[in-house]
C-alpha cells in the first residue's frame, strides 16, 4: 500500500523539478585541500639530502618553487617566499649534497609541500618537476624551532 501512495508524490516531485517549480539545490564550493606539509614554531629548518649528480635538477625545482610563490595571486604565498631561505653546505653527508632551508617566519597552517605549491601556479609542469625532485631526493629532516631568550644574540 505504501508504494501506491508514494508513486503520486514522487511523480509530482519529478514534474515539479522538471518544470522548474522548485529552486535548484545550490552547488557547494569544494573545500580547499588541507595542507600536506605544515610547519611548527616561528622558525623551521629543513635539511634536504640530494644525490650529488642531481643537484642541478633540485636547484631548478627550487627555482620554480620561488617563481610559483612570487607569481601566486595568493598574498600568503608571497609572504612565504620572503621568509624562505636556501643554503648549500660545503660538506657532504653520506656522499649527498646538503641543502638547508630556513623558513622564518613560519606561517601557521599554510602549505609548505613543494609540489603542491608549484602546482598552484604551474599545474602543467608539476608532474615533470615532481619526478626530478623525487629522483634527486636522498633524505630530509625538519626541525621546528623556538627562540631561547636567555641566549646571546636574542
Amino acid at each position: 500500500m505504501t508504494c501506491t501512495r508514494a508513486l503520486p508524490v514522487a511523480t509530482a516531485l519529478a514534474a515539479g523539478l522538471a518544470l522548474g517549480w522548485f529552486p535548484p539545490v545550490a552547488a557547494q564550493a569544494p573545500e580547499p585541500a588541507k595542507p600536506v606539509l605544515t610547519l611548527d614554531g616561528p622558525v623551521s629548518l629543513i635539511t634536504v639530502l640530494i644525490k650529488p649528480d642531481k643537484t642541478a635538477d633540485f636547484e631548478m625545482v627550487l627555482g620554480r618553487l620561488r617563481d610559483a610563490l612570487l607569481k601566486s595571486e595568493n598574498p600568503v604565498r608571497r609572504q612565504q617566499a620572503a621568509g624562505w631561505f636556501l643554503y648549500k653546505s660545503a660538506q657532504a653527508v653520506q656522499g649527498n649534497a646538503v641543502y638547508i632551508m630556513r623558513i622564518e617566519p613560519v606561517i601557521a597552517g599554510e602549505e609548505y609541500d613543494i609540489s603542491r605549491l608549484i602546482a598552484e601556479v604551474f599545474p602543467s609542469e608539476v608532474q615533470e618537476l615532481f619526478v626530478k625532485y623525487r629522483d634527486a631526493f636522498a633524505g630530509r629532516a625538519i626541525a621546528g624551532l623556538s627562540p631561547m631568550p636567555a641566549m646571546l644574540g636574542q
